[in-house]
């Protein structure tokens, strides 16, 4: 069992106040300036082994994105996320049993929902475009 230090805890409680959004290390930075950034990679590490927040994929600068996972949370369902503000939704329900099926048949692939992530553009963004 590891540690859990004050800063670890900080940087945990911030993910879990915005579970709908994905985070560089660099915006967990702005949000928490008392912690320095090399910290929160450290940090962010740590909690990605514990399963508390999941690496989601990088953007084009190709600086890993991270989102808060939690107990329990998001079981068996693919996730969006949007490339401009980076909200965060859940595919599930008819629309990933129908993609699930399609890829499955058409490739042969099975894709582990839990750890996909499809990337495009939200509609509130697209309203702002």
């Amino acid at each position: 069992m590891e540690y859990k230090t004050q800063t670890r805890q900080m940087i945990l409680d911030f993910m879990a106040g915005n579970p709908d959004r994905v985070f560089k290390a660099s915006e967990v930075a702005k949000k928490l300036p008392s912690i320095s950034l090399s910290t929160i990679y450290r940090n962010l590490s740590r909690l990605e082994k514990s399963g508390s927040v999941q690496v989601v994929g990088a953007d084009e600068n190709k600086e890993l994105q991270y989102r808060y996972t939690g107990p329990g949370k998001c079981q068996e369902k693919m996730h969006m996320v949007c490339k401009n503000c980076g909200k965060f939704f859940h595919l599930e329900g008819p629309a990933l049993k129908i993609l699930t099926h399609s890829v499955e048949v058409l490739s042969g692939f099975v894709l582990d929902e839990q750890q996909s992530v499809l990337k495009g553009c939200c509609a509130a963004c697209q309203k702002n475009v």
